[in-house]
């Protein structure tokens, strides 16, 4: 019977993704930081269109991350209005990851997003003026996920042979949704 119920819901989503394009939305950000480590911290949401919102990231390291451990979170919001765990919670050594020491998939997603729009975008450590520009979740980048609200949670901290420091922590709030079409007429002038 579970065996009927898995095939039945797999079918179902595969279903709903070839029926519709998905996009993952931002809708808002919250950044928390140790002020002994962080200072000057900015971010922000801008919204470009019904489809699309961009963050926006500042920062300056005091103290630079050596050896900084990402731990990612996926929570989902149900019914209740609540955000439950979702499928996701991993530690991510970002530097195992850049040094190609580390294949953890969620971490390439995630060296590959600090590339694409950070200045974080070189070999440990990091240090200085820290920036995102831009940034947004591509969906050829991430498994689909059914719609619906998220939130991305990444505790950052940096640790060495004797202690873990705790950094900060990034929350994402955004929406798997249907690709919103423009209901815009283009109105060509006849001669």
């Amino acid at each position: 019977m579970k065996l009927v119920l898995v095939v039945l819901l797999g079918c179902c989503f595969i279903g709903q993704l070839t029926n519709t394009q998905l996009v993952y939305k931002l809708k808002k950000i919250e950044c928390l930081v140790n002020r002994t480590r962080v200072s000057n911290v900015s971010c922000h949401v801008k919204a470009i269109n019904w489809n699309l919102a961009v963050v926006n990231m500042d920062c300056f390291m005091i103290v630079p991350l050596h050896n900084p451990i990402i731990r990612m979170q996926v929570f989902t919001k149900d019914y209740s209005n609540q955000y439950k765990p979702f499928l996701v919670d991993v530690k991510i050594r970002i530097c195992e990851v850049i040094e190609r020491r580390n294949f953890i998939p969620y971490g390439v997603i995630m060296w590959k997003l600090f590339k694409r729009y950070t200045n974080v975008n070189h070999s440990c450590p990091f240090s200085g003026h820290l920036i995102a520009r831009d940034g947004f979740l591509d969906t050829s980048l991430l498994p689909p996920f059914p719609q619906g609200f998220y939130q991305v949670s990444l505790v950052v901290t940096d640790t060495n042979s004797t202690s873990t420091d705790y950094v900060g922590t990034m929350k994402f709030f955004l929406q798997a949704m249907e690709h919103i079409k423009s209901k815009k007429t283009h109105n060509l002038v006849h001669n």
